[in-house]
């Protein structure tokens, strides 16, 4: 995995060994921020069940003014670490280690608010309790939320609007808004 574009183009980016962890692909990220396009510029990004961060350094490379990264497994923020070093992209990074959803709101009290939020919590997670929080904490404001889950997954999301959706073989990209 390379970070696709921006000021860490092609710079490779590192994944713990053994871990299960299911890193967005280059196409999903690639049609992701293509349709964000300058959006992404100057926003406030924050990259829940971040891993060791592809969504959010991808942000951080095409002009996000900053990214907050949240990740509960050591290792994965190991890397997280060792990939924003590598790019040079720590400056405008937050990393916060902590248990989703639980934490969501603790995450947006100490560094709300977001322009956009990216989750992309493992398939054998249910994203709707996630998506139930965060409905209340964006309410009011101007926020796009973006769920990456199992294609096969319906999310009904109280709440919250679903903009779009986007399929890339078993994965389907979610957006929402209020």
């Amino acid at each position: 995995m390379r970070v696709i574009a921006g000021s860490a183009r092609s710079i490779r980016l590192q994944y713990p060994k053994g871990e299960k962890i299911r890193p967005s692909t280059d196409r999903m990220r690639e049609s992701l921020f293509g349709s964000l396009g300058d959006e992404v510029v100057g926003s406030r990004f924050c990259d829940l069940y971040a891993g060791a961060g592809t969504v959010g350094i991808e942000a951080l490379s095409r002009g996000a003014q900053s990214a907050v990264f949240v990740e509960k497994n050591p290792r994965c923020m190991e890397a997280l670490q060792t990939n924003l070093a590598n790019t040079h992209l720590a400056e405008r990074a937050t990393v916060f280690r902590g248990n989703l959803p639980r934490c969501l709101k603790e995450v947006w009290q100490k560094f709300a608010p977001f322009d956009i939020v990216f989750a992309g919590p493992p398939y054998s997670v249910d994203p709707a309790p996630l998506l139930l929080i965060a409905a209340k904490l964006i309410s009011g404001h101007d926020t796009l939320l973006i769920v990456q889950c199992d294609s096969r997954t319906v999310v009904e999301a109280t709440g919250l609007r679903q903009l779009r959706r986007q399929e890339f073989g078993g994965t389907a990209v979610v957006w929402y808004g209020t």
